[in-house]
């Protein structure tokens, strides 16, 4: 399984003319011209990631609102690199909201990097993700180095851990009010068929 997109998306040069023509800043990111492209973008990334967060590895859904098209270096603050392929990376909405427009990059710069030298968070393009962190039970991340434990804190990865424990609690009531209820029954029935045998012993 690969851990970094070995192949960015490639613009075709009808896609770059519409780029030119309505791309001025990070905001337009959002005008509708540009919708068909997205869905070529995620359906181009998917297998390149295996279906994967760039960040928590968790599966991505098929619904629009179930992933999103992420802007590694943060777009607000590079507008340049909007729509550099190697800036775009597939996450889950979480990861995405998580990680915001934090700064991920340890000096400024002026074009956009061919290396992760710069960049403390594990960089899709660049990084092969098992070097700076292993994933136990799907849930509990550990870091392998610094830029690891620096993704883990940006993208809040524990988070996965957190959720993961709450819904064990709410299975595990689940399953004591079952147990309870299947208890109650029981000693109903024990008592109806107690009741039945008195009742038989009395008739006769």
């Amino acid at each position: 399984m690969s851990n970094q997109i070995k192949i960015p998306y490639k613009f075709t040069l009808a896609e770059k003319k519409i780029i030119t023509s309505n791309f001025s800043s990070h905001l337009d990111w959002e005008k509708v011209i540009f919708d068909a492209l997205k869905i070529k973008i995620r359906d181009n990334l998917r297998p390149k990631q295996n279906n994967k967060c760039c960040y928590c590895k968790r599966e991505l859904g098929y619904d629009i609102k179930e992933v999103d098209i992420e802007h590694i270096i943060p777009k607000s603050e590079y507008s340049d690199f909007t729509f550099e392929p190697k800036n775009l990376a597939l996450s889950c909405p979480a990861c995405n909201t998580k990680k915001g427009e934090k700064k991920i990059l340890n000096r400024k710069i002026v074009r956009y990097p061919v290396h992760s030298k710069n960049c403390t968070i594990n960089h899709a393009h660049y990084d092969d993700y098992s070097k700076n962190i292993l994933i136990h039970d799907g849930c509990v991340f550990e870091a392998l180095t610094t830029k690891g434990s620096h993704t883990i804190t940006v993208c809040e990865l524990f988070r996965l851990k957190i959720v993961e424990n709450k819904a064990k609690v709410k299975i595990a009531k689940r399953n004591k009010s079952s147990r309870l209820i299947n208890l109650i029954m029981n000693a109903n029935q024990l008592e109806l068929q107690n009741a039945m045998t008195e009742l038989m012993k009395r008739i006769k």
